[in-house]
């Protein structure tokens, strides 16, 4: 692996955060010098890498996402190839995005799961998309609610409304899984309970009810604030959700099951949060740290799986 390469995956690591003595910013000026003095031979590769790290190493993106602003403002090109390149994916986060235009991104996907559980218009056997659209929304806003709010308030605050509005016609999601046996205190319980995406706004509630402050989501690009608002941003087309399910010609519970099959299999649920650690351990846990710190740990086992020694040092450090 190139030494570039070797930088930009370790960006951060050398930080108090992770036990070292580098500061962050320091740290991100040395990384950008080595990826922009390959920038010319291997304009590509770089434009990949990043976006891997990011996708792959998530508890970093608010690192590449200044490191892309960095990069921008020396580059635009750059800048723009890294939007058209996400564009499917509907992952950014730096200053090259504009922010009404992330906004718009979420109100394609709030129309699209609107329309996908109305009785007359929709098919709410595929109501897992329809989540899966909200989920999207919703988990972005830790990382860029406080940016949102400062630029756009009235629009995403309209977005807010439409997430709750949802939220008020989707059927509740509950399972309690296999058992052999009748449990009805069980299953009364899990059927009143909130299910991952109720559990989920309620977070983000609390979030917004303490204006978008939180601990637990680093922002380096504070640092760089001063230069990256000389950069230049750069729009975010237009994305278009896949064509709504055909309602079946016989309406029948054994085809809306069916239906329901497929769209699970295709967007599977979280049916709830991890419990993995002591009670004591989270009651000064504000609840979307808890979201967070949850995400976190289960995008670096998806990413190491195997890799124990970094498993264990990524967990440490998150």
């Amino acid at each position: 692996m190139g030494s570039w390469k070797n930088l930009v995956i370790r960006i951060g690591e050398k930080c108090p955060e992770y036990g070292g003595t580098i500061d962050l910013k320091d740290h991100i000026d040395t990384c950008f010098a080595a990826v922009w003095r390959e920038l010319d031979q291997s304009s590509h590769d770089i434009l990949e890498f990043l976006l891997q790290c990011a996708e792959q190493l998530p508890h970093k993106a608010p690192i590449y996402g200044t490191l892309v602003g960095l990069m921008n403002l020396e580059n635009e090109d750059f800048g723009k190839k890294i939007i058209e390149r996400t564009h499917t994916n509907l992952q950014m986060s730096s200053k090259v995005l504009q922010p009404a235009a992330l906004v718009v991104v979420f109100v394609t996907l709030l129309s699209s799961a609107a329309t996908t559980v109305d009785e007359e218009k929709g098919n709410p056997a595929w109501q897992a998309r329809a989540d899966f659209y909200i989920t999207c929304i919703l988990s972005c806003l830790p990382w860029g609610g406080a940016e949102l709010m400062e630029q756009v308030p009235e629009e995403i605050d309209r977005v807010l409304v439409g997430v709750e509005a949802y939220l008020s016609i989707r059927r509740r999601f509950a399972d309690v899984g296999f058992s052999i046996y009748i449990d009805n205190d069980r299953t009364d319980k899990a059927v009143n309970e909130k299910d991952f995406l109720e559990d989920l706004w309620f977070r983000i509630q609390d979030l917004s009810n303490n204006g978008w402050n939180l601990d637990s989501v680093s922002r380096p690009h504070l640092s760089f604030e001063a230069q990256l608002v000389a950069g230049k941003s750069h729009d975010f087309g237009a994305i278009v959700c896949p064509e709504q399910p055909s309602l079946p010609s016989t309406s029948s519970s054994i085809t809306f099951g069916k239906q329901k099959h497929d769209a699970d299999l295709k967007y599977p649920q979280r049916i709830c949060r991890l419990n993995i650690f002591p009670a004591n351990k989270l009651e000064d846990l504000r609840p979307i740290d808890r979201f967070i710190m949850e995400e976190y740990l289960l995008d670096i086992l998806l990413f190491l799986n195997g890799w124990l020694v970094n498993i264990l040092h990524y967990v440490s450090a998150s």
